[in-house]
């Protein structure tokens, strides 16, 4: 039986994750999973998979997350691994790893930043050791098909855990959720209270992420919140999300929001460099999304979306149940919108050649 280790050293990434699971145990793996025990206990979906857990907290500190990550490398060649997945494949301490990485192991990784490939030197590092990466979306393959020395593939990770939990929806209520807490960074928040006020009373508007409310940003968000009369309209979580709410809101959701426009923060990464995580979330659950016109024309996959422009809000409401409806059909016939598909490409990633 093969051996291979998932390795995911933060926590933001652990979307990710339960597809390559679910991938590696139809193929017969052995798997250990090597990441931090917050982000185990916060994934229970993924325990069934995982044959061995390995445990690992960095501290801040250089030399000894150095001395951490040649411990890693001891660990994957005493235990046998054979392929090692890196999650997140950037960063200091899988650039340690890669330093010094046993000749016997393979080193894959997901990359979630185009630019890690745009003059990282930290990248170039890694990349001595991994030639052969994943991408999150064709746009981003499509982007680097030139980058020499590496293999290149993309991967949507489209399985998430199911439950029967269930949350109450009034009758006649439209959920638009948005991926994620409460951030001005990654979200256009101010942008977008202008567009939620145009937007009927039976609107609900649900931040399904944590967010902090003694934050500053956050806490000024509330306050305008109020101050349009739209907090009654606005749902958000103070704590972590677990993944039976998570799964829970989600099946009651009539679209899922991104709520990134051009020439704002939000756009900074988003679209450019990375995807918002919204994105596979919809394609695996085929939710319609609400897109800005502008992401629509360069992205093929977003082109089966309800799009606007800052300009032509509010939408149409009268045939917005019928748009629902057509784009949810035509993610239910793609195929590379099916997580089969996508985890028997990951699979074949896996087997090609070093």
């Amino acid at each position: 039986m093969k051996r291979i280790a998932l390795i995911e050293f933060g926590g933001s990434h652990a979307e990710c994750l339960l597809s390559q699971f679910f991938a590696l145990k139809k193929a017969n793996y052995h798997i250990t999973f090597i990441g931090t025990k917050q982000l185990w206990e916060q994934n229970k979906s993924l325990h069934s998979y995982a044959d061995a857990v390995h445990f690992i907290e960095f501290e801040g500190k250089a030399i000894g997350d150095f001395k951490k990550a040649l411990a890693l490398n001891r660990y994957l060649k005493e235990h046998n691994i054979e392929i090692a997945i890196f999650n997140t494949a950037q960063g200091g301490h899988v650039r340690n790893m890669c330093l010094f990485a046993p000749k016997s192991v393979e080193f894959i990784g997901i990359i979630h930043t185009l630019k890690k490939f745009k003059g990282s030197f930290t990248q170039q590092l890694i990349t001595r050791k991994i030639k052969k990466y994943l991408v999150l979306n064709d746009y981003f393959k499509e982007a680097l098909k030139d980058e020499k020395g590496v293999q290149i593939e993309s991967f949507y990770p489209l399985r998430f855990p199911h439950f029967k939990k269930t949350v109450v929806k009034n009758e006649g209520e439209i959920w638009v959720t948005i991926i994620g807490g409460v951030e001005n960074r990654r979200k256009d928040l101010i942008g977008s209270i202008a567009l939620m006020k145009q937007l009927p009373s039976n609107f609900r508007f649900i931040f399904l992420g944590k967010s902090n409310a003694k934050n500053e940003e956050i806490a000024a968000f509330l306050s305008i919140l109020e101050s349009e009369n739209l907090n009654e309209k606005v749902k958000i979580f103070n704590n972590f999300v677990p993944e039976e709410i998570f799964d829970a809101y989600l099946k009651n959701t009539d679209f899922i929001w991104p709520m990134v426009h051009p020439n704002t923060p939000s756009a900074g990464e988003y679209f450019r460099n990375q995807i918002p995580g919204a994105i596979n979330v919809a394609f695996s659950y085929k939710i319609p999304m609400w897109i800005h016109s502008e992401y629509v024309e360069l992205w093929g996959d977003l082109r089966n979306s309800v799009h606007y422009s800052l300009e032509n809000f509010p939408l149409n409401f009268d045939s917005l149940a019928k748009q629902q409806q057509e784009v949810k059909a035509i993610m239910l016939e793609q195929e590379k919108f099916k997580s089969e598909f996508q985890e028997e490409k990951f699979r074949q990633f896996l087997s090609l050649m070093k």
